[in-house]
C-alpha cells in the first residue's frame, strides 16, 4: 500500500507510546478510514491478532494491515464522536439510566472476549479508550495491551486509577476479574463524572441517596482489591446488570432490599463474599 497514492492528506487524531494515528480519506471511493502506523513489530503484530478476533460491535473492524518502508499499520473503521473521557468530564456523568445504558454495551463487548477460546483480557479498559458517537453508542478502541488469558502472566499492562491493582504488581495473578475491577471503576466513572484517575471512587449513595443500592452492591462486588473476590468475569457482571435493568418494579423492590442488607455489612463479615469461579 502506497500512503501517498491511496489517501489524502492524512490527520494526526492520536498518538501514544508505540504509535500514531491518522483520519485519511481513500482518493478513490471516499471512505474515511482510520490508520494506526508504528515502528514497533511486536506491538502491531498483537493489535492485528486481537483486530482480526473482535467480531462484535463495541470494536471497530480490521480493513487491512501490512508492513511499508520500516513501519507497520493496521487499516481499520474510523469511529465518528469523541472520547469519552472528554465527555465526562464536560458533563459530569451520564446519571444511572445513560450510565448503565453505556456500561451494558461495554460490559456485552468485554464478556464477548472472555468467551474466546483461550479468553481475551483487554487490560487498557478506560473512559479515553472508548468513543461516543453520535447516535449515543460507544466503541472501544485500541487492543494494544491485549493478551490472552495464558499469556497475563508474562507482561504488565494496565493505567494507574483504571486497571487492576494485579496489574500493576509484580507478583500478581492477572486473571478475568482484573477486566471486571477495571470496568467497575469506569461504570462509577459513568454514572457520576468521577474520573477514577484522580480519585477512589466513593460509593454511589454517599455521591447521590437517590441511586440504586443494586448498583453500588454490583460496584462494590467489581471493585473489591482481591481478585480472588470479585465477580469472576465479566459474564457474571453483565448477567447482573441484566437482572438489574429488566428486573419488574415488584422484583427490583425485592433486590434493592437485599442488597441494601448486604451493604448494611460492609464492614464485617455478613457483607463478605468470595467468588470462588474466578479461578476459571
Amino acid at each position: 500500500m502506497k500512503f501517498e497514492e491511496q489517501f489524502e492528506p492524512p490527520v494526526l487524531i492520536g498518538e501514544g507510546a508505540f504509535g500514531r494515528v491518522y483520519r485519511v480519506k481513500d482518493r478513490k471511493s471516499g471512505a474515511v478510514q482510520a490508520l494506526k502506523v508504528t515502528e514497533h513489530e511486536p506491538v502491531w503484530q498483537q493489535e492485528k491478532r486481537f483486530l482480526s478476533l473482535a467480531e462484535h460491535p463495541l470494536f471497530p473492524k480490521c480493513l487491512d494491515a501490512g508492513a511499508e518502508d520500516g513501519k507497520y499499520y493496521i487499516l481499520m473503521e474510523y469511529i465518528w464522536g469523541e472520547p469519552l473521557d472528554v465527555v465526562l468530564d464536560r458533563r459530569r456523568g451520564f446519571g444511572q439510566t445513560d450510565g448503565v445504558r453505556l456500561g451494558l454495551s461495554v460490559a456485552d463487548g468485554l464478556a464477548w472476549l472472555q468467551e474466546q477460546d483461550g479468553k481475551i483480557l483487554f487490560r487498557d479498559l478506560k473512559a479515553e479508550n472508548l468513543i461516543l458517537q453520535p447516535d449515543g453508542n460507544v466503541r472501544l478502541v485500541d487492543f494494544g495491551s491485549a493478551c490472552m488469558l495464558e499469556e497475563a502472566a508474562f507482561s504488565r499492562s494496565g493505567t494507574p486509577g483504571a486497571a487492576a491493582p494485579e496489574q500493576l504488581s509484580d507478583d500478581g495473578k492477572t486473571g478475568t476479574y482484573s477486566d471486571v475491577y477495571a470496568f467497575g471503576r469506569l461504570l462509577h466513572y459513568l454514572i457520576t463524572g468521577e474520573n477514577p484517575l484522580y480519585a477512589e471512587p466513593e460509593p454511589l449513595r454517599t455521591i447521590d441517596p437517590g441511586f440504586s443500592a443494586c448498583l453500588e452492591l454490583l460496584l462494590e462486588d467489581c471493585l473489591r482489591p482481591a481478585g480472588e473476590e470479585r465477580l469472576p468475569d465479566m459474564y457474571c457482571v453483565l448477567e447482573r446488570l441484566m437482572e438489574i435493568v429488566t428486573a419488574s418494579p415488584r422484583d427490583y423492590r425485592r433486590m434493592e432490599k437485599e442488597a441494601n442488607a448486604r451493604l448494611s455489612g460492609r464492614y464485617g463479615t455478613e457483607g463478605d463474599v468470595s467468588y470462588t469461579k474466578n479461578v476459571r
